[in-house]
């Protein structure tokens, strides 16, 4: 009996393990900053590119992008101040080198805090045929130097190893 059930702990611990490696939630926060190129064209329409990093830590006992580096690129339009065209890519940096992508959109207000819809669609490694998607929160934290966007970022959504 003691072996059966010394048996079934150990397939219990590496079948969780295996599941948890492919499968799960994400809460990934972290902070970031955003180099900008901005067409100001008057009373609050302009056109803005931005290409910035963001450093994550995974919370909530998630494990999915802990202590990964990543870097964001993208663009938006506005019409007083107010954009509903924001969309972009993320690769995802992992400790081992392997890579993951987002595609994403959002809207929102210049200056003020946003969220946005993700998309997994692709990457190196083990994330090579990742899926999933979620949202993301933006705290928009005053930029300490001009020529910058700075902001806390808040990942959530679930992936999957395929």
């Amino acid at each position: 009996m003691k072996i059966i059930l010394v048996i079934l702990s150990y397939l219990f611990a590496n079948f969780s393990t295996y599941a948890d490696g492919h499968s799960g939630k994400i809460h990934l926060e972290g902070f970031g900053a955003w180099s900008l190129n901005v067409m100001n064209a008057g009373n609050g329409n302009l056109s803005i590119t931005y290409d910035g990093l963001f450093s994550g830590v995974a919370m909530d006992g998630t494990q999915f992008g802990n202590n990964s580096s990543v870097q964001c690129v993208g663009g938006l339009t506005t019409s007083k101040g107010k954009f509903n065209d924001e969309t972009g890519i993320c690769k995802f940096l992992f400790a081992n080198g392997d890579t993951a992508f987002t595609k994403y959109t959002g809207s929102g207000e210049v200056g003020k805090n946003g969220l946005s819809t993700f998309e997994f669609i692709g990457g190196t490694g083990k994330y090579k045929s990742i899926s999933g998607k979620g949202t993301v929160t933006r705290v928009q934290i005053q930029a300490a130097k001009k020529g910058y966007t700075q902001s806390k970022n808040i990942f959530k959504g679930s992936y999957k190893l395929n």
